[in-house]
């Protein structure tokens, strides 16, 4: 099958806030950002790390459908789950590349052609270069032009700046003692009903950092000498990924980080591409449930070389 390079670009808008997090400071999330060189001076503005584009919006929609498809749910042990959600650990050392293997994979598995991973005794490359989300606004004009495709133009008009688009999040947790009273035990000792029995309460503030809705996200893949069906499964799992909220960073329980993402392809027929992907994916089951199985399959150690006794 034929291979090219395929550039797929997304605009992401958020429609809830986005807690996308690189630690903590004190009791406040603090939101994950990169140095940015502006005209006022560098500038720490909120991105979306590539790292974790590449998982939620990728590998792991992807990999949830073909273990849904095979029937696998139930069947996997941890070392082949970490393989498909997370990329695998190199936990036997290396050894000489099994190029068999490789070649089976990349026939068998285009997601895992795209985002590669680690078998126990071998690394697994993969071909697709994730760009990072960058914030639209006026501090990253310049980025956010040059993801732009051809033709595409930013308003000449200033932007917001980035500081305008984050916000911040305070929450509070719940105590049963003060909204679900009436179905505590009885007390066993002279301590009134409903009060916490050792003195202490489940109340907790915490807050932080967070984008606001509405801001906006470019951001895009470039699959690097892929057929058509690494360019449909990159395509299905991003659909995949809308389908199922659309989320990023954390607190997606609570609300948030969700994308509404449009998707540009250029001229290439991106349903065609998913529609190939998804027949290959059911032609090949029986192989695909094989592959994984002989490359997690317990090792036979080999026998240790003993020195000749000298005479």
């Amino acid at each position: 099958m034929s291979t090219k390079i395929y550039k797929v670009f997304c605009l992401s808008e958020a429609v809830s806030p986005i807690t996308h997090m690189s630690g903590s400071s004190g009791n406040e999330s603090i939101v994950m950002r990169e140095p940015v060189i502006a005209n006022a001076g560098v500038v720490w503005i909120p991105k979306l790390t590539g790292n974790a584009i590449r998982h939620r919006c990728v590998r792991e929609p992807g990999w949830r459908w073909l273990i849904d498809r095979y029937g696998l749910a139930g069947k996997l042990t941890l070392p082949q789950l970490n393989y498909c959600f997370h990329g695998g650990n190199l936990t036997e050392g290396g050894g000489r590349e099994d190029t068999k293997r490789i070649t089976a994979m990349q026939r068998i598995f285009p997601l895992s052609r795209l985002v590669g991973g680690c078998l126990p005794d071998q690394i697994l490359s993969g071909s697709l270069h994730v760009w990072a989300g960058r914030l639209v606004c006026e501090e990253n004009r310049g980025g956010v032009q040059s993801d732009m495709p051809d033709g595409w133009e930013l308003p000449k008009e200033p932007l917001r700046s980035a500081e305008h688009f984050v916000s911040g999040y305070q929450y509070t947790r719940g105590d049963a003692t003060k909204t679900m009273v009436g179905l505590l035990a009885e007390p066993e000792d002279d301590l009134l009903r409903g009060e916490n029995r050792d003195g202490k309460s489940n109340l907790m503030i915490f807050a932080g950092q967070s984008v606001m809705v509405g801001a906006c996200f470019t951001h895009g893949f470039l699959l690097n000498h892929v057929s058509q069906l690494e360019f449909g499964a990159l395509l299905w799992s991003l659909k995949l990924w809308q389908d199922a909220g659309g989320t990023i960073g954390g607190q997606a329980a609570r609300g948030h980080g969700r994308l509404s993402t449009s998707i540009y392809a250029g001229d290439d027929d991106g349903e065609a591409a998913i529609e190939a992907y998804k027949v290959h994916a059911e032609s090949v089951k029986d192989d695909a449930i094989a592959w994984l199985n002989d490359a997690f399959a317990a090792r036979v150690p080999r026998p240790k070389k003993t020195k000749e006794a000298v005479a």
